[in-house]
């Protein structure tokens, strides 16, 4: 198969978390300060604040490259932005496709970049318009329909999901036409969700598991069958033979795999030091680390600091985390009302069977809490 720029496999399921998720946020906020007292330099030649330059610099730089260069430059941002600590890079590589694609830019690979880009930071219409002009282009763009195929699953579009899935037929290998349709029908019924576990396991075996980036991509579409079927066990083997474990997405469902099966000392082992070795800390890791704690009724500072992430998330309505918030609601700061309204604003932009299953959870507490109220009275 030719190189279908499968940069976009590393970001799919990001859409999970937030994810997902798993194929690709704005620049994540600086730590807050953490005290409010005036602070007196002890000289006049000490630094006391480093400010971040990096897009204005790069966004400088571009202004003399052409566009091959802009989007290979933008892509490789994407690429590092994957892996846990650098999400602020997707908000660089924004910054560095912003100009070209405001100037009316038709360049195919930069077109791709910004999609990628939009539907990572959960602005699926925007993604979905910029496909349009690609496709519009090269109706047979194979990235594009891949990533289109994607972006209509993750908003519950099942029906032109699978048609973009079919227009792929004779522009992809058998392996990645077949997972596309079969990720797919996979969210139409626990029937079809059965059958669909079982095909790609023999697609699989029959094409042999690819060492490129759909490696990834596959085996992390196994493990979210096989959890979605309730057998944790068989998803974290699925997970076991991933050949790159760098990405966010990666650990993020490496970590609800390992506490659907109870194992939080496990994602405590692994994640403490995953986190402490980022240059920035995710709110997804830190979240799934504190409810690791919590069941082990373990205390520290990052429960205050994810709670603090979460109010500025509240704060700012951030509708792109709004599962993660949901999430805290339910496992970390119990509180029903405002998990029911997260999980429904998650709902509004993603529909997948984890979104849904969040929803559920948080229409179950709520409904749980009336009947203590109303047991009470």
């Amino acid at each position: 198969m030719k190189t279908l720029s499968l940069l976009i496999w590393v970001g799919f399921y990001l859409a999970l978390l937030l994810p997902t998720a798993n194929v690709l946020a704005t620049t994540n906020a600086q730590t807050l300060t953490q005290s409010n007292a005036r602070y007196q330099p002890h000289s006049p030649e000490q630094i006391i604040a480093r400010w971040d330059t990096t897009a204005a610099q790069v966004t400088n730089t571009t202004r003399v490259m052409n566009a091959d260069s802009i989007s290979q430059l933008a892509n490789d941002y994407l690429s590092k932005a994957s892996q846990p600590g650098y999400s602020h890079l997707y908000g660089i590589a924004e910054a560095v496709l912003k100009p070209q694609v405001e100037s009316g830019s038709n360049h195919l690979p930069t077109l791709l970049a910004w999609a990628q880009v939009q539907q990572h930071q959960h602005r699926f219409s925007l993604a979905q318009q910029t496909l349009s002009l690609i496709l519009l282009q090269d109706a047979a763009q194979p990235t594009a329909l891949l990533l289109k195929a994607r972006l209509h699953l993750i908003q519950g579009e099942l029906s032109a999901a699978k048609k973009t899935c079919m227009a792929l037929l004779g522009k992809v290998d058998l392996l990645t036409l077949g997972a596309c349709n079969l990720e797919v029908r996979s969210s139409e019924s626990e029937q079809a969700l059965r059958e669909s576990y079982a095909q790609l396991q023999q697609l699989i075996a029959s094409q042999g598991l690819p060492r490129d980036e759909r490696n990834l991509w596959l085996l992390q579409m196994l493990a979210d069958m096989a959890l979605r079927l309730n057998q944790p066990e068989r998803a974290l083997q699925h997970l076991q033979q991933v050949s790159h474990k760098n990405s966010l997405s990666y650990w993020v469902q490496w970590a609800d795999i390992n506490l659907a099966l109870g194992d939080s000392p496990a994602v405590i082992q692994q994640l403490t030091p995953l986190i402490n070795n980022a240059p920035q800390q995710d709110d997804a890791l830190l979240l799934r680390l504190v409810i690791a704690e919590k069941n082990l009724l373990q205390d520290s500072p990052i429960h205050e600091q994810l709670a603090q992430r979460m109010q500025l998330r509240i704060a700012r309505d951030d509708q792109a985390h709004a599962a993660e918030v949901a999430l805290f609601f339910l496992q970390v700061q119990p509180d029903a009302q405002q998990a029911l309204y997260w999980a429904e604003r998650n709902w509004q932009l993603a529909r997948e069977a984890s979104d849904k299953l969040l929803l559920e959870r948080a229409q179950q507490a709520v409904a749980l809490d009336l009947t203590h109220l109303q047991q009470e009275g």
